[in-house]
């Protein structure tokens, strides 16, 4: 309840984009962090081992909390709560979830030791950036109600992605009544291309604009230099945006970092900036 009063009473300056880490807030003598990446737990730690002058105690949450629960044990001022009501509106107040969890368990991905099963809310923020995680594994009357919501705004940002597996021309017709969706496909390798390429096709026949979406592509994962080039332009050729995303192994304590098994790839920190620099930027790296 303490955390639910500490958003409520935060109120004035909200961002209206995600923070690139950590976000923290002082309400009655606590700060509150929310940490997104486990790159970010050792800062986050160093910074409360300091203390301040304005606060006294301290309340963590966030999904790096989920995969290192007991990181601050031995703070004893510093309290773990797991949900924090309200939180992703602080964040990114446009921003809201009607799913938790996914039917998936990718090995690269976070969410199934974070979040768990997967399981629809009755009740959402009515808001238009999506961060569900599988939104097309929910029944058809939930689907229903997420998009009969979703209308009036006339615009949605399916954040986290859209499952390609399980995309029906039903979800592609209903996606297409909002006015200017954002549609986010994932080709993590390309073992899954016949899935994307179905999806797409699906996408395209429904009327949903070539601007209107884009796709995930996971780098660094199982593949090498070339073989993410040439899925990203595969992507890009089909005229949509490519969204490279370095792997980081769930223990990562460092962001960007190249391990020892993306060498035996043949990743370098140059190939990686490389790629990231390209599809982000369209500029060349220099060594």
């Amino acid at each position: 309840m303490r955390c639910l009063e500490a958003v409520q009473a935060w109120g004035e300056g909200v961002v209206m984009e995600w923070p690139k880490g950590p976000y923290k807030w002082v309400n009655k003598e606590t700060v509150f962090v929310s940490i997104p990446f486990t790159w970010n737990l050792p800062s986050v730690k160093n910074d409360l081992t300091q203390g301040s002058f304005f606060w006294k105690n301290a309340v963590v949450g966030g999904p790096a909390l989920g995969l290192y629960p007991r990181y601050f044990n031995d703070l004893d001022y510093v309290k773990y709560e797991k949900d924090m009501p309200g939180i992703m509106q602080v964040i990114n107040p446009m921003a809201t979830k009607t799913t938790t969890g996914c039917i998936r368990n990718c090995k690269f991905c976070a969410v199934p030791t974070v979040e768990g099963y997967f399981r629809e809310l009755s009740d959402w923020p009515d808001l238009p950036i999506l961060c569900d995680n599988n939104l097309l594994a929910c029944s058809q009357p939930h689907f229903d109600k997420v998009i009969d919501r979703l209308i009036k705004w006339g615009w949605c940002d399916f954040n986290q992605g859209v499952d390609s597996r399980l995309l029906t021309d039903y979800h592609a017709k209903r996606f297409k009544e909002i006015k200017k969706p954002i549609i986010r496909l994932a080709l993590d390798s390309m073992s899954y291309l016949d899935d994307w390429e179905i999806a797409f096709d699906i996408l395209r026949s429904a009327g949903v604009v070539l601007k209107s979406i884009r796709s995930y592509a996971i780098i660094g994962f199982t593949d090498t230099p070339d073989e993410a080039w040439e899925r990203c332009n595969y992507i890009e050729k089909k005229g949509i945006n490519p969204l490279p995303m370095w792997y980081h192994p769930l223990d990562c304590f460092k962001k960007n970092t190249v391990t020892n098994k993306q060498k035996d790839l043949g990743w370098t920190d140059f190939e990686r900036r490389k790629i990231m620099r390209w599809f982000y930027k369209h500029t060349e790296t220099k060594k």
